[in-house]
């Protein structure tokens, strides 16, 4: 689940808002007495200079800047995060606030863009206001803006730090992550937070919310992204309602897989993979995972003090003991050690310390008990383990040896995924094999309507009928309001084919029209109902790429 939030833009329009611009004579504001607002520091916005060409230009334009009571026509774009002044110089768009505002007088108005950093800043002027609402859409998808209350209503509490927000004048709904710098006590934390934002903002970054704002008002930074209902890992294990398959297992591991090697292909990690962390969200009804709160920064070794102090002991892999510094590989430790936690966890337990414990201390007694009971075909103890394969690759993960512990693009493609993935296909093709085709429930359902006529049955005989129940097995099908529009469906899923959605509708209408035609039909459709509860592929296991 990589980003997506790029905006289209119309070159068309940009390119006419273009001419508009450079056309537009603005002599008349050197005249106004409220001129100062207009003026830009640019002395002290500390430019940097751009000694290399940049290829890929986002966007690009002209607008008047006014410097030492000059109004001047200057080109502008933007790139890879920075806006690029004039060609030669450019400033970092993550370390600026931009606000849009604008200057009026008498009969004329000026539509502005504040852009503001720690040295000064530059007040982007457009005649167009349709000039000011293209630039700053894409602006705000790299630079923060301010003032967040005066635009949003927090209103519930999603899970954690996370709340949903709706937007005071359009109404819509959205999703933020709150974050309070007040509280931090060191510049570590300072630096691990611009960290987690660049990480969000990098569309090679695999399942992270993608962001789509950053407020910062008065040190608490807001992070929009899609609304969505979820709750961390943690919560959804301790919800009793909620069954966790092994589908939904091995989606939730392969996907923070897929976080880790996304992050290592950038030369990142994650650094606190814990329950907490992992975010299970239902988004308009795709079942997905977001990995959250790394703490990535520059460790040097033998200086890793901040890491060991936020980092709780069990989750500390063994090299990092001996001062190595922390890398995908020891996140790769973190994770074995969560999925060991939760293959050794029942719902009549609490995920407190005392059971960590217990786990970590019994771990080779517990792993070679299930063992055996794997060899001699039985069911293990416990309701998240679930095969040898799942024990395989917690061993491999939790490997104490960075050198001989699993790399993450082996881990990807590990057998309990493999293996997991066709236990779903397997499922579908028995469910199919045992419908009639679509052709011939296209036939009986107009031989139906064909002998219902020519017989006559009225209408009052016996009112019944058997809906084919489609069955939802997302963890959150408990946790949603029934009328709820994010509800999941099966038609969610992509795997699911259309024609098995017709064959689903053209036997409910069979089963209305002709149940005294079919005698043999009653059995035949509780036998369909009850193999539909095997079929699970809400958690789109089956669509991902091994």
């Amino acid at each position: 689940m990589k980003q997506k939030k790029v905006f289209q833009v119309d070159r068309e329009r940009l390119n006419k808002l273009k001419t508009k611009e450079s056309t537009a004579c603005l002599d008349w504001a050197l005249k106004q007495p409220n001129i100062n607002e207009l003026q830009s520091t640019i002395q002290q916005m500390s430019f940097i200079e751009l000694h290399l060409e940049i290829e890929n230009i986002e966007m690009q334009g002209v607008c008047h800047i006014l410097c030492n009571n000059q109004m001047q026509l200057k080109f502008i774009s933007i790139a890879n995060g920075l806006l690029i002044f004039q060609e030669t110089n450019c400033v970092v768009l993550s370390d600026c606030v931009i606000q849009k505002k604008k200057f009026h007088c008498h009969h004329n108005q000026l539509f502005l863009i504040i852009v503001q950093n720690h040295g000064g800043r530059l007040i982007l002027i457009f005649q167009h206001p349709m000039s000011q609402k293209e630039w700053f859409k894409n602006l705000k998808l790299s630079a923060k803006q301010i003032d967040f209350l005066k635009k949003y209503r927090i209103q519930d509490n999603i899970c954690l730090n996370f709340y949903s927000i709706s937007h005071k004048k359009k109404k819509k709904k959205f999703a933020a992550q709150i974050i309070n710098r007040k509280t931090f006590k060191s510049y570590d934390q300072q630096e691990i937070v611009n960290n987690y934002i660049k990480i969000l903002r990098n569309t090679n970054i695999q399942n992270v919310f993608p962001i789509i704002s950053i407020f910062d008002d008065n040190d608490i930074l807001y992070l929009l992204t899609d609304q969505f209902i979820g709750s961390s890992f943690e919560q959804l294990l301790s919800n009793q309602k909620t069954i966790v398959t092994q589908a939904d297992l091995a989606f939730i591991i392969f996907s923070v897989l897929q976080n880790l090697r996304s992050l290592q292909d950038e030369d990142l990690f994650h650094g606190n993979l814990n329950l907490d962390n992992i975010i299970i969200v239902n988004q308009s009804g795709q079942l997905g995972v977001y990995v959250i709160n790394p703490i990535y920064k520059l460790y040097k070794q033998k200086q890793i003090d901040y890491y060991l102090n936020i980092v709780p002991d069990y989750l500390l892999a063994p090299e990092i003991n001996e001062n190595q510094t922390p890398s995908v590989c020891s996140d790769v430790y973190q994770l074995g050690i969560i999925l060991m936690l939760v293959s050794f966890y029942s719902i009549s337990q609490k995920l407190n310390n005392s059971f960590i414990e217990r786990v970590l201390n019994n771990k080779e007694i517990l792993t070679s008990q299930q063992q055996i009971k794997f060899q001699k075909c039985q069911d293990s103890d416990f309701p998240y383990l679930f095969s040898a394969c799942q024990l395989d690759l917690i061993m491999q993960m939790t490997e104490s040896d960075p050198s001989k512990r699993i790399q993450v693009q082996d881990a990807l493609k590990h057998a309990w995924f493999i293996n997991t993935k066709d236990k779903i296909k397997t499922q579908k093709q028995n469910f199919n094999r045992d419908l009639p085709s679509l052709k011939t429930i296209i036939e009986m359902v107009e031989q139906s309507d064909y002998d219902i006529k020519r017989k006559s049955l009225q209408s009052t005989a016996i009112n019944f009928k058997l809906p084919l129940q489609k069955y939802e097995f997302s963890p959150y099908v408990q946790q949603q309001p029934e009328l709820s529009p994010l509800r999941k469906t099966s038609e969610s899923l992509n795997e699911v084919l259309d024609e098995e959605h017709q064959i689903s509708n053209l036997i409910d209408q069979l089963n209305n029209k002709q149940y005294i035609m079919l005698p043999s039909q009653y059995n035949h459709f509780t036998q369909a109902k009850s193999q539909l509860r095997l079929v699970q592929t809400e958690n789109n296991l089956d669509q991902l790429h091994i």
